[in-house]
């Protein structure tokens, strides 16, 4: 799995309203940017750069950034960087499941304060800046380059998802993650995300690395546990 650098690939058409105001804000802090409407610039900047985000900011019937999402698609399954859409609301389900067809991981609504928007991106890209060590965890091991897990000697392969679920729990051990902090911070909108999504990722985690490192607070969240 390819590793990837803390830029950003915006793909905006001349009527964006987001991607001016997060590409403004990211110039102001140094971060690395392609910001384009063009797909074999997007396509180059992908694969010379490695940026952990692309932002889409089109119309939803938007041919290009389509086209662009099929062309990728390989790319992505190597580099697993995050996609996300800015849509005008979640009423058309269809749509929006359609762009997940295509690669889209998710969605921001256009109308959320820029700030929240930005924060979203900021925390992507924090994730990314924190370098490429592995983080020990008593017989604990995680490989945020490979996406992979050691635990007791055994390789285990997570998707993406669980994979920063427990990135975010383990970053900080015995803090408790409330519910809403990690919607935030793996899923950034509930936009498609049910009630039952964290139950069901965590749930998954722990058949894969046991029981033992991820605890259940009740009624508020969960916490990352050294053995």
């Amino acid at each position: 799995m390819k590793s990837l650098s803390p830029s950003v690939l915006f793909f905006a058409s001349k009527s964006a309203s987001v991607a001016p105001q997060v590409r403004e804000a990211l110039e102001e802090s140094g971060v690395s940017f392609e910001y384009t409407y063009n797909i074999q610039k997007a396509c180059d900047y992908l694969s010379d750069k490695k940026p952990c985000l692309l932002l889409f900011d089109t119309d939803p019937d938007d041919a290009r950034a389509a086209e662009l999402c099929r062309k990728i698609k390989k790319t992505k399954e190597e580099m697993l960087f995050e996609v996300c859409f800015m849509v005008d609301d979640n009423k058309n389900f269809e749509m929006l499941w359609g762009w997940t067809k295509l690669g889209v991981d998710e969605f921001g609504l256009r109308d959320t304060n820029i700030n929240l928007i930005i924060q979203r991106v900021q925390c992507i890209l924090k994730r990314y800046l924190m370098g490429s060590k592995a983080i020990p965890k008593n017989g604990f091991l995680i490989d945020r380059e490979r996406y992979m897990v050691f635990v007791n000697g055994k390789e285990l392969v997570l998707p993406r998802k669980e994979f920063e679920l427990l990135m975010l729990l383990s970053s900080k051990p015995e803090k408790v993650f409330t519910r809403e902090e990690i919607f935030r911070q793996v899923w950034g909108n509930r936009l498609i995300v049910g009630d039952r999504t964290i139950d069901v990722h965590i749930r998954k985690i722990r058949e894969k690395i046991g029981d033992d490192y991820i605890v259940t607070i009740k009624g508020v969240g969960y916490k990352f546990q050294d053995k």
